[in-house]
């Protein structure tokens, strides 16, 4: 009796148990400073604190405006357009070049923007959609949905 009221005990409170609901993603609460000149300065700062995940979780998400360099040989096709996000130097001071997702039409106002010259400057809205930061790794960015503001050259 004693087993069959234990039995009965245990069945009750696994039923009684209800399975986590997973919690809503928080808003991304957008940056103040959401320039390169200020993503450079906290990946600098994660290098030397070990904080490469913080910086991750803070600019992954976050709604960028931005003006970079296009070169043609970079930035040849929709899905693969890479950009210079400082003015090249030597030493480099940063070596990362970020990755727009473009759409066909995004696309085709870069070109129309650049025509051929080799580099041009491009002004873009779109959201940081992934950051690889961290000391083993070479920084990496792919954004995504990116609206051409501008394309100039000369």
């Amino acid at each position: 009796m004693k087993r069959a009221l234990l039995l009965l005990a245990v069945v009750a409170a696994c039923h009684r148990h209800e399975e986590p609901r997973p919690t809503p993603k928080a808003a991304i609460a957008p940056l103040a400073h959401a320039t390169q000149a200020d993503l450079a300065r906290e990946l600098e700062a994660a290098d030397r604190r070990g904080t490469w995940a913080s910086v991750r979780q803070r600019w992954q998400g976050q709604a960028l405006h931005w003006t970079v360099t296009r070169y043609r040989s970079l930035c040849g096709a929709a899905d693969a357009c890479f950009v210079a996000a400082f003015p090249i130097s030597r030493p480099a001071k940063h070596g990362w070049m970020p990755q727009l997702e473009l759409s066909a039409g995004e696309l085709a106002k870069v070109e129309a923007g650049c025509g051929t010259a080799e580099q041009c400057q491009v002004t873009f809205e779109g959201t940081l959609r992934e950051l690889t930061a961290s000391a083993e790794q070479p920084t990496a960015l792919r954004i995504s949905d990116v609206h051409i503001v501008s394309a100039t050259h000369g």
